[in-house]
């Protein structure tokens, strides 16, 4: 994407942000070479294991597809999110019926004016999570009230999904 050429098209004025662009649309049958390497290059087609981005009541305790049980689809739908550059920031910590969301924190994300681009990644991921939930006819209600679960380095509380 040229950013330059989108902003003038879209007329973007001073002190307004475009963070990012999203395709929509069919993909092509076949993908050209350059968009093959690039693919490729980011590694889109794989994502981190189920046990490296969902926990068990903490961050000690990794989660499996069979300890989550009926969450499971809503988190595989959740893993496989897309993300900026596949870095796949997200982490959950379910919790009973609690979904709680953190921000793995990647180097080179946040620009200087403050803005952090992976928080676009889980926005997404939340929104995964609970259309995952919907489509099992579960109740939820996003919640921000961090839990003040111990984290790693370079990991911050975003918000908790609470089911029904």
């Amino acid at each position: 994407m040229n950013r330059a050429a989108f902003e003038a098209a879209i007329a973007l004025e001073d002190g307004e942000v475009m963070p990012c662009v999203s395709p929509l649309g069919y993909p092509a049958m076949k993908l050209s070479l350059r968009e093959s390497l690039m693919r490729k290059g980011i590694k889109a087609d794989s994502r981190l294991d189920f046990k490296a981005l969902f926990f068990d009541g903490s961050f000690d305790h990794p989660l499996t597809q069979q300890k989550a049980g009926a969450f499971a689809q809503p988190l595989e739908m959740v893993r496989w999110a897309p993300s900026a550059v596949n870095k796949q920031p997200w982490r959950v910590i379910l919790d009973g019926k609690s979904g709680h969301f953190y921000e793995r924190k990647s180097k080179g994300y946040v620009d200087a004016t403050g803005w952090d681009i992976q928080k676009i990644d889980l926005g997404i991921a939340l929104c995964h999570f609970v259309c995952g939930l919907e489509e099992q006819g579960v109740k939820w209600c996003l919640v921000v009230a961090d839990p003040g679960l111990a984290v790693p380095e370079s990991t911050e509380y975003i918000a908790t999904i609470e089911m029904e």
